[in-house]
């Protein structure tokens, strides 16, 4: 049946550190993020009511409605979807919050001692339910969130079993401070994807975001990571910016150039959250000119542009107000 809906609501599923939610995404005018179970902390789940939550959804919007959640969201597309209902094959993790890096746009700096101390349920159990009970399918999607990935305990299980399940992508966020074996062979097998946010072409600059000093061990590693990578574009780096802080053309200037001098392809251009969230209908024309710029000079340097989450919905926003 044609109906407006997105692979999230069709099938995917989005584990945080106390919820388990239909996405990941929170920049629709909607507010996304869509709970289906809160307080959640680890217990075997009832599929049943995880199906009859998206079942709801897509009655919803199949009628002509949009889920309020929803609502503005730039991933939603009117096609004919498939009537498969009880498979999964988009999964978000986002369960831990332990890390390595002190990024002032994280929400983890309101305490950051709290939130490095944290203790996460376990993923594994889950994923293992999940195959034995036959609801993941195949040539499905993961991603890794955070916290920092090389920290997580089951992270290199976790991704030998995509790998063996038959995952053809894993994406994988990392502060890029530790090297990991286990993405360095996902690169090889051309089942990894990996994201570095940088945030800052300066070693000063980079510190003064990251709140940490590891600008040249994350350059050291991101070399490393893209002379193993069979896919030219499986690793990128990737630049959040941060208005009154990084908005320096000689900053991109130096990500896009450190990026190309290391063997990498393509980058990722996004805005931070709060910045945004406040400022969502009325986006200064500078800010807009920063990422057209930036587009344009990647470009120009052979390198893959491509806007994350948030820079997608301020973009396609902009372009229709204009």
């Amino acid at each position: 049946m044609r109906y407006k809906s997105c692979y999230w609501i069709e099938s995917g599923i989005n584990f945080d550190t106390d919820a388990y939610k239909v996405c990941c995404l929170y920049s629709a005018k909607g507010g996304g993020n869509t709970i289906i179970e809160d307080n959640y902390k680890g217990k075997p789940i009832n599929w049943d009511k995880v199906f009859a939550f998206k079942e709801m959804m897509k009655n919803l919007h199949k009628k002509g409605e949009i889920y309020p959640k929803c609502e503005g969201c730039i991933f939603l597309e009117e096609r004919d979807w498939d009537d498969n209902h009880t498979k999964i094959s988009m999964i978000n993790l986002d369960y831990w919050t332990k890390c390595n890096s002190r990024c002032m746009y994280c929400h983890t700096m309101q305490d950051k001692k709290k939130y490095n101390s944290f203790k996460n349920y376990n993923f594994l159990p889950i994923l293992n339910d999940m195959i034995k009970r036959d609801i993941l399918r195949p040539n499905g999607h993961v991603s890794f969130g955070g916290g920092e990935v090389t920290l997580l305990k089951e992270f290199e299980k976790l991704l030998n079993i995509f790998m063996d399940f038959g995952f053809p992508l894993t994406r994988i966020h990392s502060s890029g401070i530790l090297y990991s074996k286990a993405i360095e062979k996902g690169l090889k097998q051309k089942c990894v994807d990996l994201i570095v946010s940088v945030d800052a072409g300066s070693k000063d600059m980079h510190k003064f975001v990251k709140g940490v000093t590891s600008y040249d061990k994350v350059w050291k590693n991101l070399k490393k990571y893209a002379s193993m990578q069979q896919d030219p574009f499986a690793v990128k780096t990737k630049y959040i910016l941060i208005p009154g802080i990084n908005d320096s053309y000689e900053e991109i200037d130096l990500w896009l150039k450190k990026t190309k001098e290391n063997g990498i392809n393509c980058v990722f251009h996004e805005i931070e959250s709060k910045w945004f969230y406040a400022r969502r209908d009325n986006i200064p024309d500078y800010i807009i000119d920063f990422f057209a710029y930036a587009k344009s000079k990647a470009e120009n340097m052979g390198l893959k542009y491509e806007l994350y989450e948030r820079a997608e919905h301020m973009m396609k926003f902009y372009k229709e107000k204009v």
